[in-house]
């Protein structure tokens, strides 16, 4: 009998139904259940191993040691289907395996192979200094955060021997007040004390939502004499960078769209109001964000405006391990900002992109524009420029003006004005026994810091070096970043967590304040005992592939994956008695059991 529907006339949707997506996703379910039996067949197959006396060990088993078969447990696994029609003839099937390892640190930290292996100094005082393979590095630094982060840097690849090298500071509080306490430059913070510039300055953000008509202009009147009058353009953002372009040129101000830097292709964005760039795999605020950010944090201060603090990262390293990088420069940027005395409760929240806003991207490339932290205007999206003084205040209401909150229309919505005050405090009271340091504005010129004198850089460079100087006395420690300054406790130590996946030896010791907590071994999964360590975790991803396809005049090809995760964990307690009751001798003797595997 001839075929009613043959398949030259049938719809693709016809075809579509005729391959049964339910059979694709019972093979793949059924490829995991195979994979997982095969797992615990291999875990007890190795208890023979494990219970046999060995003449070596005295005649005890590796069980009785201490030591277990590592068992093996599928987490999660993600499905993905699809289906594509073609114009070929045949009939084909294909099923792969893969696997891959991957170990992390902390609340899903920096991850890489599980054939990594872990070091950690302990960096407690300075002088300082860590030797790998016969070279000597010294710990360099005003403070002790400094001098870590220098050491990690000359331990990281490629000029060193390690493929990670991460700094994590472990800060208390210390106690510290202002002499005299009523002094308004610097000011006190809940950490510490934030020097700022002694004399006037201004600050304003002007809001860009829309370009004028076509053949029309607008003007923006800075101060007097300083009016930057700009003609439309095709979009809000050329128009944006037009008006950039304009104030500059009037001289006596700077004025920058955040997130539009010159000659980049990354993309332009609402709401910036600030941002920090960092180096590679670090989230150690560099000078120029310190600097950019300090007068950011002042007009944040003064006009209570709330702000979300955003952290991103480039695409080198894995997603799980930028993920949390970019969660640690969002970290940085605000703990800045609450340094430099802004509220908590301005700082709505802080939050990591990781890679994601660069998919897309060439993967692998170390982009400097990829590296950083945002301070976003809470719930705007308008392109934003922020201007301050070089020269020239703003004056007292800029035009266009929307600072009484208008919901529409280019103009400032932020205007702030600081009157010169000199720096006022004679001294820092640190630690319980009050003990007076002084405060000082001379110029710097140490260590390859140099600041002009009477600068914040150059306060806070000699208040956290002479604090330091004297913390084994009142028990207090100083850090400095830009002018700021924050007091810890002297007990508090900074740790370097070093990774390597060479399978070479690595001599690595350490002097004076430094020393090795972690020497380079194995990596053991869950938690650790030891306080000085990050919880470090195992895992093994096992890729599963299954592809069918059915194919006649017209075809249907079926694609199909499995991603998923297994982790190692201890053998179940009730496993391991029951062999530990089985080795008990019952009269004298030792019995050798020889297990048979099961399912």
């Amino acid at each position: 009998m001839a075929d009613e529907n043959p398949i030259e006339r049938m719809t693709p949707g016809q075809i579509l139904a005729d391959a049964s997506v339910a059979e694709f996703i019972k093979a793949m379910g059924l490829s995991i259940a195979d994979a997982q039996k095969a797992l615990d067949l291999n875990s007890l197959a190795q208890v023979g191993e494990y219970v046999e006396p060995r003449p070596g060990l005295g005649g005890k088993s590796l069980l009785q040691l201490g030591l277990s078969p590592p068992f093996y447990h599928y987490q999660h696994a993600d499905l993905t289907v699809s289906m594509q029609l073609t114009m070929k003839v045949g009939e084909a099937s294909a099923f792969g395996i893969g696997a891959k390892l991957d170990f992390g640190f902390g609340q899903g930290g920096p991850q890489a192979p599980a054939n990594a292996r872990e070091a950690q100094i302990t960096l407690r005082s300075l002088p300082a200094s860590v030797t790998v393979d016969g070279t000597k590095t010294d710990a360099a630094g005003a403070d002790l955060e400094a001098a870590a982060e220098g050491l990690a840097q000359a331990l990281r690849s490629p000029t060193g021997k390690f493929e990670r090298a991460y700094v994590v500071a472990q800060h208390t509080r210390a106690q510290f007040k202002l002499d005299p306490d009523n002094a308004r430059n610097p000011i006190k913070t809940d950490t510490g004390v934030a020097f700022y510039a002694g004399g006037e300055a201004s600050f304003g953000v002007i809001r860009i939502v829309e370009t004028p008509t076509a053949g029309a202009s607008e003007a923006f009147v800075l101060a007097s004499g300083k009016t930057a009058t700009v003609g439309s353009q095709a979009n809000a953002l050329l128009y944006a960078r037009a008006v950039v372009t304009q104030i500059n040129a009037l001289g006596g101000f700077r004025a920058r769209l955040v997130r539009d830097p010159p000659g980049s292709t990354l993309p332009a964005g609402g709401g910036t109001l600030g941002l920090a760039l960092f180096d590679s795999g670090s989230s150690a605020l560099k000078p120029a964000a310190t600097e950019e950010l300090r007068l950011l944090a002042r007009a944040l201060r003064d006009s209570g405006s709330v702000v979300d603090v955003i952290g991103f990262t480039d695409r080198v390293a894995s997603q799980a391990y930028n993920t949390q990088l970019g969660q640690d420069r969002a970290d940085a940027v605000a703990n800045y900002l609450r340094a430099n005395g802004v509220p908590p409760a301005q700082i709505r929240r802080t939050e990591t992109r990781g890679e994601d806003r660069w998919v897309g991207a060439t993967d692998e490339v170390a982009n400097q524009q990829f590296r950083r932290a945002e301070v976003l205007l809470a719930d705007s999206d308008d392109l934003l420029i922020v201007v301050d003084s070089a020269g020239t205040q703003l004056q007292a209401t800029p035009t266009p003006d929307r600072t009484g909150g208008s919901a529409s229309g280019n103009g400032f919505i932020i205007v702030r004005h600081f009157t010169a005050q000199a720096v006022d405090a004679t001294a820092v009271k640190v630690g319980a026994s009050e003990t007076s340091v002084a405060v000082s504005g001379a110029a710097v010129n140490s260590g390859g810091s140099t600041f002009a004198a009477d600068t914040p850089e150059a306060y806070a460079f000699n208040l956290a070096r002479d604090v330091n100087a004297g913390s084994a006395t009142h028990g207090v420690r100083a850090t400095r970043q830009g002018g700021v300054v924050s007091f810890v406790n002297a007990s508090d130590v900074v740790l370097i967590n070093l990774v390597t996946l060479s399978a070479n030896d690595i001599a690595l010791s350490a002097d004076g304040g430094a020393s090795i907590t972690r020497a380079l071994a194995g990596i053991a999964a869950g938690p650790t005992a030891s306080g000085d360590r990050p919880k470090v975790s195992v895992a093994v991803g096992l890729a599963v592939d299954y592809r069918s396809s059915r194919q006649f005049e017209q075809s249907v090809n079926g694609n199909s994956s499995i991603s998923a995760r297994i982790v190692a964990v201890p053998a179940p307690v009730e496993f391991l008695e029951e062999i530990k009751t089985y080795l008990t001798p019952a009269s004298g003797s030792t019995p050798t059991p020889t297990p048979t595997p099961t399912p």
